[in-house]
């Protein structure tokens, strides 16, 4: 697969809609970084970080999920999708809109499970 040195828009679009669900729980963007085939964008909460990730070589988005004290990582970052479903799934290379709507799902049951 062709690799590119910026993220698809896609991943713009899932930033923004993720921001859109997590402010209601009560995150804040906390920033975007953009490397050579990755891009990442972070939200932080309260006890909780989310990290919209996308990976150019192997052309996938997802969303990890990380504990969090005093301004800190404390654990190991997991995927939100993973966690949902209690099992390790296969890497989703969907690229369209559908994609999106899988992830804000996935954090969006994260969530609530932790309310």
């Amino acid at each position: 697969m062709p690799t590119s040195s910026l993220p698809p828009p896609l991943f713009d679009t899932a930033r923004e809609r993720l921001l859109s669900l997590v402010a209601g729980y009560g995150f804040r963007p906390a920033r975007v970084e953009y490397e050579q085939d990755s891009a990442f964008a972070e939200y932080w909460g309260r006890g909780l970080r989310l990290r919209l990730v996308w990976e150019g070589r192997e052309q996938a988005l997802w969303v990890d999920v990380a504990p969090e004290a005093g301004g800190e990582v404390v654990g190991r970052w997991r995927d939100v999708e993973w966690e949902v479903a209690g099992q390790k799934l296969p890497l989703d290379q969907d690229t369209t809109d559908a994609r999106v709507e899988r992830l804000l799902d996935a954090v969006r049951g994260c969530l609530e499970a932790r309310r």
